[in-house]
């Protein structure tokens, strides 16, 4: 995007020429003119927009080689010299804007943006802009804990992503000893995982006594903006869970038992085709894979396909899983540009492909909203944003020739396995939303503790699985899921997006070009609408109470049977 104030030879590592900005954008005089004002708006935005898109590409190159002390350098240099200008900056600002008599007039295009404008002021404490920084920087010693997890297995060096592939493997000895294998590694990192989370918890009670909250929930639900449901909400949500998903997976893994002939499964009989068929093999190498899913794409909706044709193009996907490589899969957006960038770690399974439908679908809604005037409506709320790519997973779905062509057994096979997933997710979502829930409001909690909370809810949420003697991998499951080290509470919005992916998947079996066309007209409206209105735009309800996910959940079963 063409630059209007912030200078084509910025050095953004210079604190100096970064605060100079900053600094003339709050000491610029502004008319009472709504004009003027929006002009002064854009400006703060595109300079927002330009070292936004800094950190997101020094944090791709860091999580693409976590060994890289450059790439680690570089990203830990932009947390702690530029980050807390913008921080500091943010507050001042935000007071210039609410003070503005031309404010009002601006309420229309700018309204739902001014509202989280008025919460961050209220949040906002100078002794937090330190406390950020040093979040970031256990997050970062966290990722290198996690990124340079390996095992030697087979006379090979594996990633703990090469080693789930082994779940797959009809030789149910050899699931055993890579399962083994994989969590004899992690539990080696307990006790650092543990004290990562000591630190993360510690800083974020602070941040919240900081920001003269009761606690860490009341805070971060007013900082992820939650207007419209609460924790209560919450509690509903996973009771309503346990009542109405939590029977259909344990009825699925009753009947996996049945057709594997076993008594009881074990952890390593849940990836497993039941009837000892051999793995899916949809391609062979990441280049294949972006390009079969590219195929789905073009199938199903031409804007879809003129969008991941660009991503291949602009080689904006790094799709393989090599050794020092941090965990996971993520989509994020370098703002200024314009454009989408997946990291994933692939390893030739099934479940690859709904990854990369998935972060597919982000990626479309980040193309989607482009035309969106201000930096903060680029940034959508992750209950609508994981609705965009829940939903493209199912709707990839549909045709998934392109991996299979017309063998239907393999295609069965895929579809039955990515509608366990979605049955499975609900109490997974649960369990973790609950487990945050639950942490959080037991602040002197110590690491057994956390154990024991864990199991609590692990019984509550239990379908079946035995884990006799792997006692101590069942107390810390927890620790595989990054999204309690990284970013706090934010798993309940797969849940809330999961219905409505499927309330879009329910209308793209009626009409697809609808479907699709509703959803993409929705996400173009960034976040410049309130979620339950984002939801409406793609024709869909922001209802996760029984009464909405009794049915969808009905059309997921019939679908099985």
């Amino acid at each position: 995007m063409n630059r209007t104030y912030v200078p084509e030879n910025l050095n953004v590592d210079d604190t100096h020429e970064v605060s100079k900005l900053y600094r003339h954008l709050l000491q610029r005089e502004i008319p009472v003119d709504s004009a003027k004002l929006r002009q002064w708006i854009l400006d703060w935005s595109e300079l927002e927009s330009v070292l936004g898109e800094v950190s997101c590409r020094r944090y791709v190159a860091m999580t693409c080689n976590t060994a890289d002390e450059k790439a680690a350098k570089a990203y830990t240099d932009f947390v702690e010299n530029i980050q807390p200008i913008m921080n500091e900056y943010d507050d001042k600002l935000n007071k210039k804007l609410v003070a503005h008599p031309a404010k009002d007039a601006l309420q229309g295009e700018f309204g739902e943006w001014f509202k989280g404008v008025q919460v961050s002021l209220d949040l906002f404490s100078p002794d937090n802009i330190a406390l950020e920084t040093e979040e970031n920087k256990e997050i970062q010693a966290y990722q290198k804990i996690t990124g340079g997890m390996s095992v030697e297995f087979d006379g090979e060096t594996k990633t703990m992503q090469q080693m789930a592939a082994y779940m797959e493997r009809t030789d149910r000895e050899l699931r055993e000893r890579a399962w083994r294998t994989m969590w004899e590694r992690r539990l080696k990192d307990k006790e650092a995982l543990d004290n990562s989370f000591d630190n993360l918890f510690s800083i974020r009670k602070q941040v919240a006594s900081n920001a003269h909250c009761k606690n860490f929930i009341d805070y971060i639900f007013l900082a992820k903006h939650r207007f419209d449901y609460s924790p209560a909400d919450c509690e509903a949500f996973h009771e309503s869970i346990e009542k109405l998903v939590l029977p259909l997976q344990k009825e699925i893994y009753k009947k996996r038992a049945q057709k594997m002939g076993l008594e009881r499964l074990r952890p390593w009989d849940l990836n497993v085709d039941p009837l000892d068929r051999a793995p899916l093999k949809p391609y062979s190498t990441g280049d294949e894979l972006i390009e079969k899913v590219d195929q789905i794409f073009e199938s199903i909706h031409p804007q879809a396909g003129k969008w991941a044709r660009e991503m291949q193009a602009k080689k904006l996907i790094d799709p393989d899983s090599r050794l020092g490589k941090a965990p996971g899969g993520y989509q994020i957006g370098f703002d200024e540009s314009r454009l989408p960038f997946i990291f994933m770690n692939s390893a030739c399974t099934d479940r690859d492909i709904y990854t990369l439908l998935h972060e597919s679908g982000h990626s479309f809604h980040q193309f989607a909203l482009a035309g969106q005037p201000i930096f903060p409506y680029r940034d959508v709320p992750a209950e609508f944003a994981e609705v965009a790519s829940m939903s493209m997973e199912l709707i990839g779905m549909s045709n998934l020739k392109p991996f299979y062509g017309n063998d239907r057994e393999a295609i069965e096979r895929s579809t039955i396995g990515e509608l366990e997933d979605v049955i499975w997710l609900f109490p997974w979502v649960a369990s973790v939303d609950s487990f945050q829930h639950r942490l959080y409001n037991f602040p002197e909690h110590t690491a057994s503790d956390r154990s024991d909370i864990w199991t609590e809810i692990m019984d509550r949420y239990d379908a079946g699985v035995d884990y006799t003697g792997l006692e101590a991998v069942r107390r810390n499951l927890w620790q595989k899921q990054l999204h309690i080290f990284e970013c706090p509470f934010y798993y309940i919005e797969y849940g809330i997006a999961q219905i409505g992916a499927l309330q879009v998947w329910a209308n793209f079996k009626k009409d697809p070009k609808k479907a699709i066309d509703d959803l993409f007209r929705a996400e173009s409206l960034g976040s410049s609408r309130p979620v339950k209105e984002l939801f409406e735009a793609a024709n869909i309800k922001f209802d996760f109470s029984p009464r909405t996910l009794e049915p969808l959940m009905q059309v997921v079963w019939d679908e099985l049977n």
